[in-house]
């Protein structure tokens, strides 16, 4: 019988000294560290939600068990904090934490599973770190996220998961490390020009609370409109343009109380007896991980918004996620007959799973960008895109707009979670290994903005620094360049092809499953070129079209794919403000008629 050593973390305390190392996923090997593993045997397992068909069952499954997770919180948080609440007011609060959560452990679990099945006949052994316990309890929806990235909360997962479950057969052995254990909730501090900009934002706020009404027609928070076009709209709908900072209002939050003493949720299942094992570790963890925010600083949050504006219709883009006094204040606000608008943060092929529909449930409307897939979404113009080029640069840059995302998985979604990140990673080295030299020198790589897997030092690894972009912004890039290329079906790729400069998307497809709709308009965007799956057709492609990018965007059958992409994916409307005015009156009137 063969023995390994399991490191489900980056943290080299756990790596022991000369025994073969089975890594559980690439997220235990930051680049950085490749050096340091030349004197041992290593293993990487493979990751488990590269079977496109599980992850489809797992999604089902997580979507069912968060549905019933969720009445099972609501109770107790009602209970808890000795109120009357349906469901959906839970949702709107509680939902965006747990619809990550049940995913995360579900992640960590079957990771677990699956190195098990693959290694029946070794002995695995693997050292826990016992300085890490109790786990630290997040702060909120935003603190939590940055746990599900974190080297130091997923190892006590993981060391809980299998000192806990005896299928897996995995000795566990305590050390005690020297390890100087960061804390996880990053600091964040205002440049001058930022504390100044959030200065007068108040300002604002403060005199238009002075000469407003208690309630208000429209809230508009965290719209996504640039600042211009939002100042345009708060006009025509005879509103004040405040930026209603006072939904922005920092909260200090109490120490969290002993978990240990509240009883386990106990959710219960039918299923097999792996289901029934997991859903008993739920139910023991679930608590001891809730959020600050939900429980102990709750009744801070129903204080400060109670002191707040009422309103009639509540629009945001983000928001609903990502801050806790605006998730309090606009369940208080729905509960008493206000409409919830949520709109879209981004998009172009909007994927086949991701949130288990959160945005559709909490909201009145919801809007989309493009073409609806399900009842309940609303076509509007993107409120964000309006990057149109007017003087095209044809010896501008080749640019590369990159995709990375968190080191580990963090929902279940139709995105590459995890360390597939990687796969789309080496697909663009490649394409990038086989261009002609000549386009390798105007070839620049605009790194995403943030992800675990350090995507721009690995760029630099294998091509050198001078690959990557200077430009300031995305706008930049697009002004900058004779043809972009985008990495991933999303935001970046609507933006791209809005602006008229010629556009391809390279990209892995098998791990960007899409909504159905989108067929017919991919098969369109492969056929002319558009669309690459392959590093070898896109730099075929690119060598053939360089010289003259803009000749191939305006041939006859590209313009009709273009033209279909707008059609499906993007509202273009000649008078965008116009349009948005229209749906708010139409909102308001219809919010009016049933609370009269």
């Amino acid at each position: 019988m063969k023995k390994k050593l399991l490191v489900t973390t980056a943290i080299k305390d756990t790596w022991g000294t000369n025994e073969e190392i089975l890594f559980l996923g690439k997220w235990c090997l930051p680049i950085s560290f490749n050096k340091t593993l030349e004197q041992r045997t290593t293993y990487v397992s493979d990751y488990h939600w590269r079977d496109r068909k599980k992850l489809k069952e797992d999604h089902a499954y997580l979507e069912k068990l968060n549905e019933i997770t969720l009445g099972f919180l609501a109770n107790f948080l009602n209970e808890f904090h000795n109120i009357h609440r349906d469901i959906e007011y839970w949702r709107i609060i509680v939902g965006p934490w747990l619809l990550n959560y049940i995913p995360v452990i579900w992640d960590r679990w079957e990771s677990l599973s699956y190195v098990k099945s693959q290694l029946k006949n070794d002995h695995i052994e693997t050292f826990c770190i016992n300085t890490f316990a109790p786990r630290e309890i997040p702060i909120d929806f935003t603190n939590a996220l940055h746990f599900f990235d974190s080297d130091q909360w997923n190892h006590q997962i993981y060391s809980s998961i299998m000192m806990s479950r005896n299928d897996l057969n995995i000795k566990t052995n305590l050390i005690n490390s020297t390890l100087n254990i960061e804390r996880i909730i990053p600091l964040y501090r205002l440049n001058l020009l930022q504390y100044f900009y959030k200065f007068f934002l108040q300002s604002i706020d403060k005199f238009c609370n002075l000469i407003s009404y208690r309630k208000r027609k429209f809230v508009l928070f965290h719209s996504y409109f640039p600042r211009g076009f939002l100042f345009k709209l708060c006009l025509r709908l005879k509103i004040l343009p405040g930026a209603n900072s006072f939904l922005s209002k920092e909260i200090k939050y109490p120490q969290a109380m002993n978990r240990n003493d509240l009883d386990n949720l106990n959710i219960k299942s039918k299923g097999d007896s792996n289901i029934k094992s997991f859903e008993s570790f739920l139910s023991d963890n679930i608590l001891k991980d809730l959020p600050i925010a939900y429980l102990e600083g709750y009744k801070a949050l129903i204080k400060i918004q109670s002191k707040l504006f009422d309103a009639e219709n509540i629009f945001t883009a983000n928001a609903h996620f990502a801050s806790e006094l605006f998730k309090v204040w606009s369940a208080e606000q729905k509960s008493k007959g206000s409409k919830l608008i949520i709109s879209s943060h981004g998009g172009a092929l909007y994927p086949l799973y991701t949130v288990f529909n959160h945005q559709e449930k909490i909201a009145d409307t919801r809007i989309i960008w493009g073409q609806p897939w399900m009842t309940g979404q609303t076509r509007m113009p993107a409120n964000k895109i309006h990057t149109k080029v007017k003087n095209y640069n044809k010896l501008g840059d080749i640019s590369l707009i990159d995709y990375d995302s968190q080191k580990y998985s963090y929902r279940c979604a139709s995105i590459p979670m995890g360390p597939l990140v990687l796969d789309g990673f080496n697909q663009k080295r490649k394409f990038i290994q086989k261009l002609s030299q000549s386009n390798k020198n105007i070839f620049k790589v605009r790194p995403f903005p943030f992800g675990g897997w350090d995507t721009k030092a690995r760029y630099i690894d294998a091509f050198g620094k001078d690959i990557i972009s200077k430009d300031r912004s995305l706008t930049d890039t697009i002004l900058n360049s004779r043809l972009l290329i985008c990495a991933y079906p999303q935001t970046a790729f609507s933006e791209a092809m809005f602006s008229g400069i010629p556009t391809m998307l390279l990209y892995e497809e098998k791990f960007w499953e899409v909504q159905s709709i989108y067929d017919e308009l991919i098969n369109l965007l492969k056929e002319t070129n558009i669309i690459h799956t392959s590093s070898t057709s896109a730099v075929r492609h690119l060598e053939r079209i360089v010289e003259d990018p803009m000749r191939w965007w305006n041939e006859s059958k590209t313009n009709i794919a273009r033209k279909k992409f707008n059609d499906v994916c993007l509202t273009i409307d000649p008078d965008p403000l116009n349009a948005w005015v229209k749906l708010f009156e139409r909102l308001s009137k219809e919010t009016r008629e049933l609370n009269e």
